[in-house]
């Protein structure tokens, strides 16, 4: 006696095609995307002596209004930097404009508003809460990671 074995190979088939369909993971959000999606705010930065991501040595020289700043990237490759309640400066302006981009396949932050930022950074992570850059430098023959973390 022979058996039919057509039916279960296409609900084999069926079943197969339904799981793939569910099992496909969608594409993350791009780093440009994931930036401009809402205003960043400033949460730690220091010395990461042994550059795994961690501060090591938290930066005490960043000062109260430093610490209101507020950075939003607008997808035209343009920017707001609002200053809190506290002004570093009482003249200087409420909000400054800059420009930004991201270059070597979206892995440096290029940004007008400030000289670490012009010289460009590195992004150590983003998504969709947490955006930490850093930047790689020598000061009296040791070399360190200076990290700057920013969030939602």
């Amino acid at each position: 006696m022979k058996k039919s074995t057509g039916p279960l190979f296409l609900l084999f088939l069926l079943s197969l095609t339904i799981w793939a369909a569910c099992n496909k993971s969608s594409s993350s959000p791009s780093r440009a995307t994931l930036i401009t999606q809402s205003v960043w705010r400033y949460d730690t930065s220091g010395i990461d002596l042994n550059k795994d991501g961690i501060v090591d040595i938290g930066d005490t020289t960043v000062t109260v209004c430093e610490k209101q700043y507020t950075y939003l990237f607008n997808k035209d490759s343009t920017g707001v930097l609002t200053a809190g309640a506290v002004k570093c400066d009482p003249s200087d302006p409420q909000t400054t404009n800059f420009t930004w981009s991201l270059t070597n396949n979206q892995t440096v932050l290029t940004a007008s508003v400030n000289p670490l930022l012009s010289g460009g950074v590195n992004i150590l992570s983003l998504d969709q809460n947490k955006f930490v850059v850093y930047k790689d430098t020598t000061l009296l023959g040791t070399s360190f990671r200076y990290l700057i973390s920013l969030k939602h």
